[in-house]
């Protein structure tokens, strides 16, 4: 019945699970790769000096942004064009185009949806269910073929042809696991199918009404560390109103621009952080070594299909 229950779901979806697998370990690849391309902040530096760094070479800033790889990226105007760059944070100095990689836009549209919008997405959906499907099935019949779960890893005895299946899969299968399992609760967030336990800042009703108080002087980014930051987006500097909107690993909250007082804060709630969590698993941005290793055991899947 096992056996049944393994082979005909993986009959059926042998071409989409493959073409997922391929394309999910090829995108493996630009975490790592950024990680490796991208300048890195030294240790202990803050917030507040990279920002000023950057400030100070960048006219006209908007936006500043901290990818999980690590690699800043600056938006700004100049002559009434944006512009956007990769910045060495040791100088603040543009380091490289900041315009995403074709390649990897075109892998990731394969991956997510077969270019095909909500309805590709629903069937990529349905292939992850499949590769857990075929996990969970596979992992039962493997422990029935070596005797249970303790001589997992037992030698196998026959031809290699009749091995090579098993030999694969009881090494790839916690990988295939983990990013079907992540790519499903992916799905199911973005059809809202999850609890959304969005938590957001409260635009501040007052501020101070004054406006240019240097990015270095203000409190709350001397004492966070680069590595915590997710963005500074800054308030316009012509618009008294306006406020800087930070976010970062803990939670996002609005600034005074005029002297720099945390007007409202919102930490991240568990789902918002669990989610986080589930991205990075899946992605490998912010853990480029698993991403390569989930990728790897991805490969599997058409040596197995």
């Amino acid at each position: 019945m096992t056996r049944a229950f393994h082979r005909w779901p993986g009959l059926v979806a042998a071409l989409l699970v493959t073409l997922l697998a391929l394309s999910g370990a090829a995108l493996s690849l630009f975490p790592a790769a950024e990680r490796l391309a991208a300048p890195q902040a030294e240790a202990g530096l803050t917030v507040a000096e990279l920002s000023g760094r950057i400030a100070a070479s960048h006219p006209g800033l908007e936006q500043i942004r901290r990818a999980p790889s690590g690699r800043i990226t600056a938006w700004w105007f100049a002559d009434g064009q944006p512009q956007s760059a990769v910045i060495d944070p040791a100088t603040g100095l543009d380091a490289g185009s900041a315009d995403p990689n074709p390649l990897q836009r075109w892998l990731t549209g394969l991956h997510r949806s077969l270019f095909l919008g909500d309805a590709g997405r629903m069937v990529a959906a349905a292939g992850a269910a499949a590769m857990l499907l075929l996990s969970g099935s596979g992992i039962l019949l493997v422990a029935r073929r070596v005797g249970g779960w303790r001589h997992w890893f037992a030698p196998l005895r026959g031809p290699l042809a009749g091995r090579l299946h098993v030999e694969i899969a009881r090494i790839a299968v916690v990988g295939l696991v983990l990013s079907s399992a992540t790519a499903l609760w992916m799905s199911a967030s973005t059809f809202e199918l999850l609890p959304e336990g969005a938590s957001a800042p409260v635009f501040p009703a007052e501020v101070s009404g004054t406006t240019g108080l240097q990015l270095a002087a203000i409190p709350a980014l001397q004492a966070l560390p680069v590595a915590q930051l997710r963005s500074l987006s800054l308030a316009d500097p012509a618009d008294a109103t306006d406020a800087h909107l930070l976010k970062t690993s803990a939670g996002s909250g609005y600034l005074d621009q005029g002297n720099g007082e945390m007007l409202s804060w919102a930490a991240l709630s568990p789902w918002q952080s669990l989610s986080g969590i589930v991205m990075m698993l899946h992605t490998g941005r912010g853990a480029a070594v698993l991403g390569l290793l989930l990728g790897l055991m991805a490969l599997g899947v058409p040596v197995m299909a």
